[in-house]
Parts: C-alpha cells; sequence; structure tokens
C-alpha cells in the first residue's frame, strides 16, 4: 500500500544504527533539521519516480516539527504528489502532548492539503482513548510491543477489544513488527487491515516490490 521513509547512515563500510543517530539528533537538538532533510530527499525520490506510483509513502515527524505553522510552508513540496500517492504524516502522541492544540490545529490544516495523519506507536506511550478522539487522524499504528502481545491469548482479549473500538470510531488500524506467518494470522484474526515488519520487507535503498504470488502466501483467501 505504501511505503516507509527511514533514515540510514553509512560510515566506514559499517551502518550506523537508528537509535545512535536520534540519541546525537536529540541531543544537539536538530530535529527540524533532519525532517526537513528527509522532505527535500522524498520530494526527490517521488520526482524521479523511485516511489511506484499508486502506492505512497509516509514519513515520521518530530513534536518540534509538528508545532511549528512553518510546518505548512515546509510540507507544501510534496503536496502536488498527493493525486498520485497516498503520503502519510506520522506523529507520537508522547511527541505532540505538551502542545496538542497547536499541533491539532496544523495536523487539521494538514488533512486539508490532502495528507494523511497517523498516529505512530500507539501503546507505547499515554495511550488514552481520550487523546485519539482529539487528536485529528485517519491511521493509529499500534506498537510493536503491543502487537507482540497479541501471542499472550490473554492479552490478547484487551487488545483485540482496544483495536474493534478503534475500528469502528472510523480509524485505519496498522499492525507494527510482524515478523512471521503466526503473528500475522493472529493480526488479521483481531482484524488489522494493515501490517508491517520484516516479514514483508526490511529496510533498502531501494522501494522493493512484493510479487503477488508472495502476498498470496500471505493472504491465501
Amino acid at each position: 500500500s505504501y511505503y516507509e521513509a527511514l533514515v540510514r547512515i553509512f560510515a566506514n563500510g559499517e551502518m550506523i544504527s537508528p537509535g545512535s543517530i536520534f540519541n546525537v539528533v536529540e541531543a544537539r537538538r536538530f530535529e527540524i533539521e533532519l525532517d526537513q532533510a528527509v522532505i527535500r530527499q522524498l520530494e526527490k525520490d517521488l520526482e524521479t519516480g523511485k516511489i511506484p506510483e499508486g502506492t505512497g509513502v509516509s514519513l515520521n515527524l518530530s513534536a518540534k516539527t509538528v508545532t511549528r505553522a512553518e510546518i505548512l510552508d515546509w510540507l507544501q513540496p510534496l503536496q502536488r504528489f498527493t493525486d498520485r500517492y497516498k503520503i502519510v504524516l506520522e506523529v507520537t502522541e508522547t511527541a505532540v502532548i505538551d502542545e496538542l492544540g497547536k499541533a491539532t490545529a496544523y495536523l487539521e490544516k494538514l488533512r486539508d492539503m490532502q495528507f494523511v495523519i497517523a498516529l505512530d506507536d500507539f501503546g507505547s506511550g499515554y495511550s488514552s482513548v481520550k487523546y485519539l478522539a482529539i487528536m485529528p487522524v485517519d491511521i493509529v499504528k499500534f506498537d510493536i510491543t503491543i502487537v507482540q502481545s497479541l501471542m499472550d491469548e490473554n492479552q490478547r482479549v484487551m487488545i483485540s477489544r482496544l483495536a474493534q473500538m478503534i475500528d469502528e470510531v472510523g480509524h485505519v488500524l496498522v499492525a507494527e513488527g510482524i515478523e512471521d506467518t503466526e503473528l500475522l494470522e493472529i493480526v488479521l484474526q483481531t482484524g488489522f487491515h494493515f501490517g508491517q515488519g520484516f516479514l514483508f520487507g526490511r529496510a533498502e535503498a531501494e522501494p522493493a516490490i512484493i510479487p503477488s504470488e508472495k502476498l498470496l502466501e500471505y493472504f491465501p483467501s
């Protein structure tokens, strides 16, 4: 359905882990600069057709970016692609909770610009349905720890009810962290609409296209 823009840095033949990258970014307060760099690169990738047309791409935005009025100008160059691609902006509840009113106002305007808004890592922070009801989001991405908890039968009941309630409100549900077909089957039974994880692919320089015969292995029906 769509890809996720991920940051990877290679130095001296080795990959620097994302955890190490973001620790430095946060320590030096470069969140906005990093977001702008990703937006610029994403614009180039869309212009050159690197992202398969008819799919889409998501990018994660930091709290500092989401709560700045300039965000509308920074993302405006990507607006011209929204008629051909699904462009998803991912934000975390914990990242915007301190300035919820300001963030909500800008997210509403971005939805008017035809961007799709996703609440990322749901279940890893406050996880309050109250905040979910306030924030203007289209997609709710359940955090990997919550998804993997579905393997526990007792926790599965509670998570399934939560997923059902969010689904009934009208949000699209995405399960993160799917690494094997056993978990995928449980995710499908729980009612998630989409899934992501190493089962489908890992971070690559070029977007990988999953052959239709491979998809049939995951979804035989």
